[in-house]
């Protein structure tokens, strides 16, 4: 590369490497362009929960041709040859290309002839979004710009999962506690928001270890804090770090539905779990009779006529404890 490269690259990865992030997805599409000459730009992210792309960063591209850009392009012909190079593709790489839908039908009618994209994967090698950029003139895009490109997929990457906009995380309910957990156990605190009680429970970072070593988007229900139950949600997302890690949303419960006690909502998860009334007995370590007594007002509170129908009736109002498999989603 000359040295108008290698500054480019430099100024975009020091900008995408900034403090906060704020702004970072614009700053760089602008740096960027002294590289590559491009005449529009995009940076999209793949959101895993909504199974939708989302755009970080863009400039110079019509609405509808950004929205094109998006799942649409995903999904067509022409994004399978992304699948297989790893890297950025260009126009020219593609000698059919130019009679292609997505030329003849979207790109040449906004006015591009040459173009340039690249698919961008986390460390982990699971997929993060797509770069575009494109220009009026074909051949814009010579070898040093795709260098350039393929030079920055990480940093561009980082961008997808780093910078989201807040619309990409599940609203926090009015009064609740949020955090941050990674794959390693570090807690994060997120502006705003106490730390949620429930992560300073040893047996609650399990729960949380499993549910990132599972493929599960998401996990809901209930965990004891304090002599009290609260509702908790974990989120799967990445952190600023690209390692993978929980969002945990806290926020108590009261009260609790149906009138239903602290010890039988303890118990309705017990038999949830699968627990006879002996084996629960055991566990609680109280009789076998305050255990079946706890059941009776159990099933008649919750007005059904057997433990299976209770045990149905929590998981669909989400009133098991979070480490039951029915709470999972």
């Amino acid at each position: 590369m000359t040295d108008l490269y290698t500054r480019v690259l430099t100024d975009v990865s020091y900008a995408a490497g900034s403090s906060g992030l704020a702004g970072a997805g614009e700053d760089v599409l602008t740096l960027l362009q002294e590289g590559t000459h491009h005449e529009a730009a995009a940076l999209l992210a793949w959101d895993r929960l909504e199974q939708r792309h989302r755009p970080i960063a863009s400039a110079g591209y019509r609405p509808e041709t950004l929205e094109f850009l998006g799942d649409p392009y995903f999904a067509s012909d022409e994004n399978r040859v992304l699948k297989v190079a790893r890297g950025p593709v260009r126009t020219d790489d593609l000698p059919h290309y130019r009679d292609t839908p997505t030329f003849r039908e979207v790109m040449a009618p906004a006015g591009f002839q040459d173009g340039m994209t690249s698919r961008l994967y986390r460390d982990d090698g699971t997929y993060a979004g797509m770069f575009h950029v494109s220009a009026g003139a074909a051949g814009t895009f010579d070898h040093r710009a795709k260098d350039l490109v393929a030079a920055l997929t990480t940093v561009l990457s980082r961008l997808t999962v780093a910078t989201s906009p807040p619309s990409l995380l599940p609203p926090a309910p009015e009064g609740a506690m949020v955090g941050v957990v990674d794959r390693f156990g570090q807690v994060r605190s997120v502006d705003g928001f106490r730390v949620p009680d429930a992560l300073v429970d040893p047996h609650f970072g399990v729960v949380v270890a499993r549910f990132l070593r599972s493929l599960n988007p998401a996990l809901v229900g209930l965990w004891p804090t304090d002599h009290r139950w609260s509702a908790v949600t974990l989120t799967r997302i990445v952190d600023r770090g690209l390692h993978e890690a929980a969002l945990v949303q806290q926020v108590v419960v009261d009260p609790i539905p149906h009138g239903l006690s602290n010890r039988e909502l303890d118990i309705l998860s017990a038999m949830a779990s699968g627990h006879s009334n002996r084996e629960i007995a055991v566990l609680r370590s109280i009789s076998v009779r305050t255990v079946t007594s706890h059941v009776e007002s159990i099933l008649r509170k919750m007005n059904v006529g057997s433990r299976a129908s209770a045990v149905v009736a929590a998981t669909q109002q989400r009133l098991l404890r979070v480490d039951c498999a029915q709470s999972m989603i």
